[in-house]
């Protein structure tokens, strides 16, 4: 065993008589091998000592006492910390890739820019920890904090641990399992969440802004109140998960599963669809006419309203539930609408001009022309078509849907699904159909 180095700054804060040597530190941990072998020995206690620096790769330490220890840049690969008390302890810069610390109280330690990939945590204790511990130069005395910055937990166990309050600033948990985990007003601002597990976890009041949360597993997780500003939540999975009070208005939610509800959105933009709402029931007489272009309305919950009318051009809705909603003579010109959905949604004369459509759901969906009217309610003869000129609908799901009039001038069908669409008179110049399922369709030039 390499002899451990005493950290200057800890020493001059402890008494002489506290303090061991590193010849004392290397027979303790001898007598605590021995008492794990059961040939004798005693359980180590290195409260307050330093170790700082020291190389112990694979050593057994279960039910060592190291609470307010110096383990600053020392070498714990491997190692075991079962059942360890590193209450208040530095491990700032140390190695843990693959230790194990299962039912270690760990409330306080420092992790800054520690190395924990593959480490196994389960059930652990990591909340911001109140232990005295000397500070530097002998006088007075200092708070700890779970302080774990810039810590590097890719891949770790740690399913069920208590985080909460604890600092994780830039932090590595990409591919960890934090199932279960409490990390309520946890710090984790910039940090690295990808394809992390964290279904049925605490994080009310959690800082996540800028954090990525890309295909994270966030399902049935508590994420009440928590921040989550310019975080990537991309392909992420937050069904089930209680989302009042969260502002995702600057995040990125493409490809996320969630469906937020409509209470999400800000007091005036509920109040313009309100105002909408009222328009439209009573066509025109009462209320306003909503102009919503340029928002993002991303996962949004949209079912069975009446937009018809309405304005969402250049809008963000993706991933938005439309499913059955009225979007008669709605403008959707240059929409993202990937993977939106729109099963049995009335689309009639609406304008979705260049609109970005791809992998959407339009099962079912009408895209019938308008009959246009006088203001007296009598007839002109002249009807409004739908319109999808060079609009992306990639891997779109129009089974069933009715497209007829339609203009699919310079549109991209390619990989579609118009299984049974109707497409009579409608415009296909230039439009792109390769890859498509046509079976049963209905095209201009007859059924295919």
């Amino acid at each position: 065993m390499t002899a451990p180095k005493v950290h200057a700054n800890l020493s001059a804060g402890l008494n002489a008589r506290l303090r061991k040597s590193p010849s004392e530190i290397r027979r303790m941990l001898e007598l605590h091998e021995l008492y794990l072998r059961r040939k004798g020995g005693i359980p180590a206690d290195l409260t307050l000592q330093s170790l700082a620096g020291v190389v112990l790769r694979g050593i057994n330490l279960t039910g060592a006492k190291l609470a307010g220890a110096d383990l600053t840049d020392g070498d714990f690969q491997g190692a075991i910390f079962d059942k360890c008390d590193l209450f208040s302890a530095d491990l700032t810069r140390a190695n843990l890739r693959d230790a194990s610390f299962v039912g270690a109280d760990l409330r306080g330690v420092i992790l800054r820019e520690a190395n924990l990939r593959g480490a196994r945590l389960p059930d652990v204790d990591l909340r911001a920890g109140n232990l005295l511990s000397v500070a530097p130069g002998g006088s007075g005395f200092k708070f700890a904090r779970a302080d774990m910055g810039k810590v590097d937990l890719t891949g770790a166990a740690l399913a069920g641990a208590n985080i909460s309050g604890a600092n994780l600033r830039q932090a590595t948990l990409s591919t960890a399992d934090l199932t279960g985990a409490d990390l309520t007003g946890a710090i984790l601002t910039r940090a690295k969440l990808i394809g992390t597990r964290l279904s049925g976890a605490k994080l009310a009041g959690c800082d996540l802004s800028r954090a990525d949360l890309a295909a994270a597993d966030l399902r049935g997780a508590d994420l009440a109140g928590a921040s989550v500003e310019g975080a990537n939540l991309e392909g992420s999975d937050l069904s089930g998960a209680n989302i009042p009070d969260v502002d995702f208005s600057t995040a990125n939610l493409a490809g996320a599963r969630i469906n937020l509800s409509m209470s999400s959105l800000s007091l005036e933009i509920q109040g313009l669809i309100e105002q909408h709402r009222l328009w439209a029931a009573s066509q025109g007489a009462n209320g306003a006419q909503a102009d919503l272009s340029g928002r993002s309305f991303a996962c949004i919950d949209f079912k069975g309203i009446d937009f018809s009318g309405a304005n969402f051009a250049g809008c963000d809705l993706s991933g938005a539930n439309f499913t059955e909603a009225i979007l008669v003579m709605a403008n959707l010109a240059q929409a993202n609408l990937q993977r939106a959905e729109l099963a049995r949604a009335n689309l009639g004369g609406a304008n979705l001009e260049a609109a970005d459509l791809t992998g959407a759901d339009l099962t079912g969906a009408r895209f019938t022309p308008v009959e246009i009217k006088r203001p007296d309610g009598s007839s002109t003869g002249r009807f409004w078509p739908s319109n999808l000129a060079g609009a992306n609908l990639r891997a779109a799901r129009l089974a069933g849907a009715c497209l007829t009039g339609a203009s699919l001038r310079g549109a991209n069908l390619s990989e579609a699904d118009l299984t049974g669409a109707d497409l009579r008179e409608a415009r296909l110049d230039d439009a792109n159909l390769e890859g498509a399922r046509m079976d049963g369709a209905k095209l201009p030039g007859g059924s295919v």
